[in-house]
């Protein structure tokens, strides 16, 4: 098999398949839709002008929100491990990696290919990650809480209320939360507001509606919220991720 293997994306919306693995590392850039990437213990979300990297053996499934076209690339094995991250990634599409994963798929015999894979793998490397993840905890109480709050982001019950229901001192779920997932019970939950949100954007809801069904104040405040973690403020954000960066 060649170092790098590509194929046209083009899915309809889906539910998520049975998560599966395989021996090569994945590259999946999104051109235009939405997905997100199931694994083991996270809810990684890609939207427009985005590049998720997945190393060989990774378990995972992918549940496609909207009509999603872009590249795939699998990745030798060997080489993949060594020159690609060792963990998940995702990154934002810069004008030159969106040129350069056109190039390998449209030009899989130009004579400049190598080199183009050289670069290909030191700009996935060297990309600053995106904060597009929403880490699971593995264990079994706290998952149901987890899984509660994306399905009802506006939920404002707090740590105290939580821990009561899940017969747990505060102290001891904020710090089994904290080693379960890398994050604080609020960091978390915000994380989950504004990805879920970036989501509902994609596809196209109000920025108002959307700011509301997340469990914010009012629309000023969800956008503040949204600039701060994201740069921009969420159209900004969208229209800079669909070009390209």
């Amino acid at each position: 098999m060649p170092r790098l293997h590509s194929q046209a994306l083009d899915h309809q919306p889906s539910d998520a398949p049975a998560p599966h693995r395989h021996p090569q590392g994945q590259l999946l850039w999104v051109s235009s839709g939405l997905l997100t990437v199931l694994t083991e213990d996270s809810r990684w979300t890609l939207p427009p002008g985005f590049l998720a990297w997945m190393p060989p053996q990774a378990l995972h499934g992918a549940q496609y929100l909207t009509p999603t076209r872009g590249l795939n690339f699998y990745v030798d094995e060997a080489w993949a491990t060594a020159g690609f991250p060792a963990q998940w990634k995702v990154l934002l599409t810069t004008p030159l990696l969106k040129a350069l994963l056109q190039a390998l798929h449209d030009e899989a015999h130009c004579r400049a290919h190598e080199a183009y894979q050289a670069v290909l793998a030191d700009l996935v490397c060297q990309a600053p990650a995106q904060p597009l993840c929403i880490p699971m905890p593995a264990d079994p109480r706290l998952r149901p809480l987890c899984e509660h709050l994306l399905a009802h982001p506006d939920d404002a019950t707090d740590l105290d209320h939580w821990a009561q229901r899940l017969h747990m001192s505060r102290r001891t779920l904020s710090r089994r939360f904290q080693l379960e997932t890398g994050m604080g019970f609020a960091q978390w939950r915000q994380q989950v507001r504004l990805t879920l949100a970036l989501e509902r954007l994609v596809a196209g809801a109000p920025v108002t509606t959307v700011a509301l069904d997340m469990g914010y104040e009012s629309p000023s405040a969800f956008i503040t919220r949204f600039k701060q973690r994201m740069g921009l403020p969420p159209r900004a954000w969208l229209a800079r991720a669909s070009s390209g960066g």
